[in-house]
């Protein structure tokens, strides 16, 4: 067994492990071809690989489609041998040249620059390298898969392997890797972003990147996580030279910081972006700026380290991979979605950038149905909250433990800030005003929430507050609260008019503040329920009795023994009941009607806006 002394740090990683506050760490990076390594060159089905062209511009692409596509030869080095697109891939051409004549490329001296990265998608294993090239060329062959008589371009590289270094499979969502043909097209060659160009980036889950210092070494790895986690800041302007620009976060990891510290030091950056699907590639390489704390929160919102950077230059190739991904299971540890600064108004920008504004203490959950409880809260002043807006509460004081490499109990709880928005479900109220919302009086300094338990921090918040032996309703819960906003207010725009509400589960919510202060007899509330969610129906009705006359409800689903009895109630109290979905014919279309407020999840409204073109549909994002 061969042993390794840990290599050094360069100044950029240190530098970022002082930024970023990281106590010191030992360099697992082998110097040579590792073991480990060598077993993934046998096995992968697919290889990033970077390298710098003329300007000393780092460009990076994604090659593969057959198992096992290189091997070591011994003494560190490596053979790569792969089908590969046959024009307009940038690191090919600055490697072998554009022409597949097989004409064989030789580098004197220490030999090119190439960092590497395996990559199996299935299994969510990656072995990052970094080497010299000894020589390549592009040739091509008779397809070998399906025995047809299509040509496939193949490359042939030899490399010095002079680092290597396993990483974890955390952000890697699982895709099985077929092999197919490359018929590549460009589409657009320029700093600019084309909109087939935006249209992959918003449904990227997966892109590579790659940095260096030059005449040093390189790093090639993966950026992953949930679609969209690639944000555009600007498409750019191909009539007025305007550079395009994106951004993304940079979650939690190994905090070794090699992609990130190269770019401290050197800020130069080339991208690749596959779609697996059709097999596109977005080809992109710019300059880069590293926001932190602060600076990266402001920019975008819920991160702490994120990246941005300006394209100085790009290619959009359709069909240009030689094989089709199919998806399997995303990440566990994949975060939601961050959207800039400049995209949304974000919970934390509702709140500005003041500091906590006051604490708010939990004084008891009631339970509605087996995950919808509605819970009051106690707060140090007076609410400041309208009809129909959300309170952003952070848990992070009971929910944070700090860092975490990996957590595969839990792994929602990494790259999460703990902080949540919740409609607030009870009526604003003064400090002089009791109301007659939920269960008893709801006094000035007070609001509610109606919840249902889907994560980490409403699983933890039902542990809490229960009344009568549910959770923990002796112990004291206090929250921080970040502030109030939103602008889902529902309300009649004229004397006569009549408001439409159609509402999904617990998208009720936002409804529920303004039910003593418009007219029930000029509203249709259109609610679509799983049967197991009948307390809250029940509940709400209970709460509101002059409410039954205005609803229709829509019941899916069974929940067993109790769905009769509950079914009876729901009778009783004389509102319109369906045992089916919602459809076209039930929503009224007439001038009569001012507004349609719709709280659905997305695809339901994208159905109510194609059921109601052109009609006033207003609706919040509660995607925070």
């Amino acid at each position: 067994m061969a042993y390794y002394q840990d290599m050094p740090w360069h100044d950029g990683e240190i530098k970022m492990q002082q930024l970023m506050k990281v106590p010191n760490l030992d360099n697992p990076t082998v110097p040579a071809l590792s073991p480990q390594l060598a077993n993934h060159l046998k096995v992968a089905p697919l290889i990033a690989i970077g390298t710098l062209d003329k300007y000393g511009r780092p460009w990076t692409t994604l090659w593969g489609g057959e198992n096992g596509l290189a091997r070591s030869l011994g003494g560190s080095v490596a053979g790569i041998r792969t089908p590969v697109t046959g024009r307009y891939d940038p690191v090919v051409e600055e490697l072998v040249g554009k022409e597949a004549n097989g004409e064989v490329v030789k580098e004197a001296g220490e030999g090119r620059m190439a960092s590497g990265l395996t990559i199996d998608l299935e299994t969510r294993k990656r072995t990052k390298l970094y080497g010299r090239m000894i020589a390549g060329a592009l040739s091509s062959r008779e397809d070998e898969i399906t025995g047809s008589e299509e040509t496939v371009a193949e490359i042939q590289l030899v490399l010095k392997i002079e680092q290597s270094l396993g990483n974890c499979p955390k952000y890697l969502n699982s895709k099985h890797i077929v092999p197919t043909f490359a018929r590549p097209e460009l589409i657009s060659d320029g700093p600019h972003l084309p909109q087939r160009a935006l249209d992959l980036i918003a449904k990227a889950d997966l892109f590579f990147l790659s940095s260096s210092r030059p005449d040093q070494d390189m790093d090639t790895n993966h950026r992953g996580g949930p679609p969209g986690f690639l944000r555009v800041v600007s498409p750019g302007s191909e009539f007025t030279s305007v550079p395009a620009s994106i951004a993304w976060p940079e979650y939690s990891g190994n905090r070794f910081y090699q992609s990130i510290g190269n770019l401290l030091l050197n800020p130069l950056c080339g991208l690749c972006v596959p779609d697996f699907e059709t097999g596109d590639m977005l080809y992109l390489t710019g300059t880069t700026q590293i926001l932190t704390g602060a600076d990266a929160n402001a920019f975008l919102p819920r991160s702490n380290l994120c990246v941005h950077l300006t394209l100085t230059a790009a290619r959009f190739v359709v069909a240009a991979l030689p094989f089709r991904g199919i998806a399997g299971e995303s990440s566990p540890y994949n975060p939601s979605v961050r959207f800039l600064a400049t995209e949304k108004r974000t919970a934390s920008q509702a709140a500005g950038t003041q500091q906590q504004l006051q604490q708010a203490t939990l004084l008891g959950q009631t339970k509605l149905t087996s995950t919808i409880s509605r819970f009051r809260f106690h707060l140090e002043n007076a609410t400041t909250h309208k009809a129909g807006q959300y309170v952003t509460l952070d848990f992070s004081k009971s929910l944070d433990v700090g860092y975490s490499h990996m957590r595969d109990d839990d792994p929602r709880s990494l790259n999460d800030d703990f902080v949540r928005t919740f409609t607030v479900s009870s009526p604003a109220a003064s400090t002089t005003t009791t109301t007659t919302t939920g269960a008893g009086g709801l006094k000035g300094d007070e609001l509610e929430v109606t919840v249902r338990n889907v994560g980490v921090v409403t699983g933890f918040l039902f542990k809490h507050g229960g009344a009568t032996g549910e959770g923990r309703g002796g112990s004291e819960l206090e929250v921080g609260v970040k502030g109030f906003g939103g602008e889902f207010e529902v309300k009649h725009t004229g004397d006569k008019d009549l408001v439409v509400f159609i509402a999904a589960g617990v998208g009720i919510t936002p409804l529920l503040p303004a039910l003593g202060s418009i007219d029930l007899a000029r509203l249709e509330l259109m609610w679509t329920v799983r049967a197991e969610d009948l307390g809250l129906v029940l509940d709400t009705l209970a709460t509101y009795p002059g409410l039954a006359a205005s609803v229709t409800l829509f019941v899916t689903g069974s929940s067993g023994d109790g769905l009769d009895k509950g079914m009876d109630e729901l009778r009783r109290t004389g509102a319109r009941l369906h045992t089916r979905r919602l459809r076209k014919e039930d929503l009224r279309d007439d001038d009569s009607i001012s507004t349609y407020y719709v709280c659905t999840s997305v695809p339901m409204r994208k159905q109510v806006e194609l059921w109601l073109p052109g009609r006033a549909l207003v609706f919040e994002d509660f995607n925070f």
